[in-house]
């Protein structure tokens, strides 16, 4: 089972347009880069999404509680992705592939508080520069230079960008 993590169309004048891509082993964990053909097809594979809630850090595990089922599951840590954005009542989609859990994926978005930033500067909303900001579960992201303590952000959880100031 192969994750695409991200892909890029190329086409030459004298080629046929092929396709570079960054695949995960979803199930070794290895990553790999090939590049394929526009023309070639794959067998998608047949997985399972449930919704899960984020119970309680278990050492080297996490332990979710299935929102249909209410059953107890738990995660090795190193399987999960941006594993310090992961905050108290957190509902993520975990993957199956049969009795398999591939893949923990967190929501698009999410909003942190954020505990500590160097103090930015006054009226710094359009010089684009950025800064590093510690959030409530201890990532570790870029925000705009305005950004303080206290602040209330929206994060895209995959790519750990800061994409606005929230109301508290």
């Amino acid at each position: 089972v192969w994750k695409v993590l991200n892909f890029q169309q190329t086409k030459t004048a004298r080629q046929a347009a092929m396709v570079r891509t960054k695949l995960k082993n979803l199930v070794s964990g290895t990553t790999v880069e090939d590049t394929f053909r526009m023309s070639e097809t794959f067998q998608t594979a047949q997985v399972d999404t449930n919704d899960a809630v984020y119970s309680y850090d278990d050492g080297d595990s996490l332990v979710f509680m299935d929102a249909v089922d209410f059953d107890e599951i738990t995660i090795p840590r190193e399987s999960i992705e941006n594993i310090d954005l992961v905050k108290d009542g957190m509902t993520v989609q975990i993957v199956k592939w049969g009795d398999t859990i591939v893949d923990v994926q967190l929501p698009t978005s999410e909003t942190y508080e954020v505990t500590y930033t160097e103090p930015g500067l006054k009226n710094a909303a359009s010089t684009g520069q950025s800064k590093d900001a510690t959030l409530e579960t201890g990532a570790v992201i870029q925000v705009p230079l305005f950004v303080e303590i206290g602040d209330v952000v929206k994060v895209k959880c995959a790519e750990r960008e800061f994409i606005e100031r929230a109301k508290k």
